[in-house]
């Protein structure tokens, strides 16, 4: 009986945990889009920009942030967990790459008063929790299957910004990650083609 309250306690704070980070995760999102909202209302007056246009590049931002802390953080658990050579040091260079990209990022930010979140979103939590909740055996399959899937989502989002963005930094930014984030979708892709054809 003590056992399985043991048990029982340690699966109630486990999901706690979890169901804390998803929470704190909405609360940083939520607060950094309401900042950015307050501030395409104050800077639309006195801008080029429409507020909508303003409110693109935020949202933008707050995405792309949130995408690079991904990026990160699969990377330093590829580092962790995989098993092929090849896949922990894509590990590797997905965590430096994206490193940059962040810091990049909120050196633009910080100059156009864009509020990024510290946590990544929850929809993107989720996808590292699903990633962090395989075992050992199969980590490789499923990190570049959702590592593939994410750089699909990035270049999409990154090719309609390239159409969009107002803010001349940012979309020189856009402009330089572009063909990047295609050459990662690319070596993910053949990546993922490789560990699934081991049995």
């Amino acid at each position: 009986m003590e056992k399985q309250l043991k048990r029982f306690a340690t699966l109630l704070f486990f999901i706690c945990s979890i169901l804390g980070g998803i929470i704190s995760a909405q609360a940083q999102t939520k607060q950094a889009e309401k900042l950015n909202k307050k501030r395409s209302k104050n800077l639309a007056p006195n801008s080029p920009y429409t507020k909508e246009q303003l409110k693109y590049d935020s949202e933008f931002a707050v995405a792309a942030a949130s995408a690079n802390m991904l990026e990160v953080s699969l990377g330093k658990l590829a580092q962790q967990k995989a098993i092929a050579l090849e896949v922990k040091e894509w590990g590797k260079k997905m965590d430096q790459d994206y490193s940059e990209a962040g810091s990049k990022l909120e050196a633009i930010a910080s100059r156009n008063n864009i509020t990024l979140p510290t946590m990544m979103s929850a929809d993107d939590r989720a996808i590292y929790d699903d990633v962090d909740d395989r075992k050992y055996l199969g980590f490789d399959k499923k990190y570049l299957r959702d590592a593939k899937a994410l750089h699909e989502r990035t270049v999409k989002r990154y090719a309609e910004a390239a159409t969009k963005l107002s803010n001349p930094e940012l979309l020189t930014y856009v402009t330089e990650m572009l063909p990047k984030q295609r050459a990662h979708e690319t070596e993910t892709a053949a990546l993922f083609e490789r560990a699934n054809a081991l049995k």
